[in-house]
Parts: C-alpha cells; structure tokens; sequence
C-alpha cells in the first residue's frame, strides 16, 4: 500500500510529530518497536514502522510485519456475527441458550455482608445482546472473583489437556457462576468467545472459515487468520513486557509466536487474530465507509450505525475502572466518543474502535474521514496511554 499525503488534509511537518514520538518510544526502551498506519479521505497519509520486531535476533519492525492483535479480534468477531444478523437468523434481545442449550439454567456467584457466595439461578436468560455489550456477567478467567476463579479451574484443565475445540471450551465455561445477572452490569471478558461459537453454530462454519469467506477473502486482508503459515513467520513480531530490567521477550503459551503455525482447535472470537497495519487498515476504511470498501459490502450502513451507537450505562463501564474508556461509551463491542472534554482528547464526538492487550489499536473517525492504526507487541499494552498519545499526534497534525 503506498502512501499519497497530497489531498489528505495533513501537514508533512506536522507528522513529524508522529514520527518523533513513534520513535521516542522505541529510543526510551518502553517498545522494542512500533507501526503506525494513518488514512484520511480515502489515502494511506502515512505508513511507517520503527525499531525491532525481533530484538534477540535484531531484526526490524517491518511495514508488513504481523502483529498478534488480541482484543481487536472482537470487532471482527461483532462484524461476523452481524452479517448473520442481518439475514435475520437471530435478534439481538434473543436467549442463547437456544442455540447453546448449556447457557440455559446459568446461575449467578452472590456475596452476603459476610462475603459468603450463594449460587443463585440468574434472574434473566443470556440474550446475543448481553455478549455484544460485555454485560452477560461472564469474565475472564482470573482471580479477582469468585466466578474468574471458577472459570479458571475451569479452562485450565482445558490448556493442560491441549486440543479442545471452540465448542467445548465454550460449553464448559457456561459450568463457572457469573459474576452478576446478565445486563445488570459490564465486565470485560469472555462474551465474545460464546458469541464466536454462535457464529459457529448459525452459519454451520467453524469461526475462521466463516471470518474467511466473508471478511477475509472478500476485502482483501491477505495477512489476518487465526494463524500465521511457515511462509509467513518471519514477519511475526514478537511479544515482550515492560520490566524493571527493561524489556523481556514473553515466552507463555499465548504469546509463543509458534502458537500462531496452524490453525487452533479453538479460534478465540475474543481475541485470537493475527493482522498487519495494512489489513486493519483497510477494514477500518470499511468501517469508516459504513460497511462497504471497493465496492464489497460487509454491512448496512443502518448496520454499522447500530454498532457504534452507545448500548452500556456509562456508569457501569466507570464502575469497572477503564481508565482508556473516559469519554467513551459502549456500543456492540467498541468504544464510541461520547464526551471530548472528559476524554481529554483533541478528536471528534463518535470517533470510535478497540484495542487489544499487547498495545494494538484503531479508530475510525466518521467526521473526520479519518482511520488511525497503532501497533506494539507490548504488556502493559492495550491499558496504557501510549495509543492515546499516538492519537494527540495525529489530530495534531491535520491542518485544514
């Protein structure tokens, strides 16, 4: 993809910015490297990579280097599933559980004044929308409740065993409590894992065939799969984590860039993908053209509006404690601005997108005619501000 600043509505100068605080962050040891993709009004205004994908093999970040995008798979996921939506194959305030019968009788992990936990059955079914919006009362496996330690135990019997398919893990984490009535709250977690499965259940596709054949293939994203072929894993960069020592290449089972060399029996509908700056970038010109880009369409423009627009109570997402969601609000598995002031950011009301956890992000900036990609392989990642700073350098830089 070749860049074409003229007609973007950029400064040249200006950009610099971009590139200096792109290559600050390599030069300060807070990323082995970075890219960054910005397209205004249809042109790729800029397209750069900084620093190391490979630090032990020093071997440099790459305009095609590939990224594990984490978190950013869900909107490919919501897009997916949206596309079934559209044929009316399912409603959004529809129970699941008939489709998934093992979400049927799901029962919620209450606590007492004394912090005892009784198991209670919900108060309502588990409908599509409750996994769109993070507010089906799933988390993720972990240990700061009573319901992410169950689904721990859970799926760690999974990961040492090897091999379980989408639909078994997926069914086996309906047997962990939630951690509240579904749409009484917002958590982040594993919501869009179930709504991947459903995929898999209405199109009668496993996840990444049905992402294939109508996300992948159609629009040209040559680079983006559950996996990353032989071919191809040279040009996958590697994860690290910020320490006290510096940066430490991660060497855990999620992060193993070998994970990615065949399909997975379970491809993660939450966080899963592999992609380039260029693929992200072309699915967020999609995105900012209402659903259509080269004359495929993926989505309704109505579609696309449904997506963004804000679904969550504000304040259960600052309940959670999203620092990186001040101003925004929520919609079917993306942020959306709601408030400047409060972001603190020099964007436009409805700009919107995710993020994902080892620093991946994208916007789409309807009023701007903008589309912004940043890419790190990094933990802490998706929580830091180093993507909000990338953002400040590039409203920064438009100069009409």
């Amino acid at each position: 993809m070749e860049t074409d600043i003229k007609g973007s509505g950029f400064c040249p100068k200006r950009l610099g910015n971009t590139d200096a605080y792109l290559r600050r962050l390599v030069d300060t040891g807070q990323v082995s490297g970075a890219g960054a993709l910005i397209s205004r009004r249809g042109r790729t205004a800029y397209r750069k990579a900084f620093g190391m994908r490979d630090m032990r093999n020093r071997l440099p970040m790459e305009e095609d280097t590939i990224f594990r995008i984490y978190s950013m798979t869900k909107t490919f996921t919501v897009a997916a599933a949206m596309t079934l939506y559209e044929q009316g194959l399912f409603k959004l305030q529809e129970p699941i559980a008939g489709y998934l019968p093992a979400y049927k009788d799901m029962h919620v992990a209450e606590h007492d004044e004394r912090g005892i936990v009784n198991l209670v059955p919900a108060k309502n079914p588990m409908s599509f929308e409750h996994l769109f919006t993070m507010s089906s009362g799933i988390p993720y496996p972990g240990s700061e409740s009573f319901s992410s330690r169950a689904l721990s135990a859970i799926l760690e019997r999974f990961s040492k065993a090897g091999g379980a398919t989408t639909a078994e893990i997926v069914d086996a984490a309906a047997r962990a409590p939630l951690c509240f009535h579904p749409g009484e709250r917002w958590i982040y977690g594993f919501s869009h894992d179930v709504l991947g499965r459903l995929v898999e259940v209405i199109s009668g596709k496993r996840l990444g065939e049905y992402m294939e054949e109508t996300v992948f293939l159609p629009l040209g994203l040559k680079d983006t799969a559950f996996c990353v072929p032989e071919e191809k894993q040279g040009r996958l960069a590697r994860a690290y984590q910020l320490t006290e020592k510096g940066l430490m290449e991660i060497h855990s089972l999620a992060t193993d860039p070998g994970e990615y060399r065949e399909a997975p029996a379970f491809e993660s509908g939450g966080g899963g993908l592999a992609s380039t700056l260029d693929d992200v970038g072309r699915y967020g010109n999609l995105l900012l053209n209402f659903g259509k880009l080269d004359g495929y369409r993926l989505l309704s423009r109505k579609t696309i509006e449904l997506i963004r627009k804000e679904h969550v109570n504000p304040a259960h997402i600052r309940a959670f404690g999203f620092a990186a969601q001040r101003g925004y609000g929520y919609g079917l598995g993306v942020r959306s601005m709601t408030d400047i002031a409060a972001a603190g950011l020099n964007g436009s009301y409805g700009e919107w997108g995710w993020d994902g956890m080892l620093g991946t992000f994208f916007c789409v900036d309807p009023e701007e005619e903008l589309v912004a990609v940043f890419m790190i392989q990094r933990i802490p990642g998706s929580l830091e501000d180093l993507a909000r700073r990338f953002l400040q350098t590039v409203y920064g830089a438009i100069d009409d």
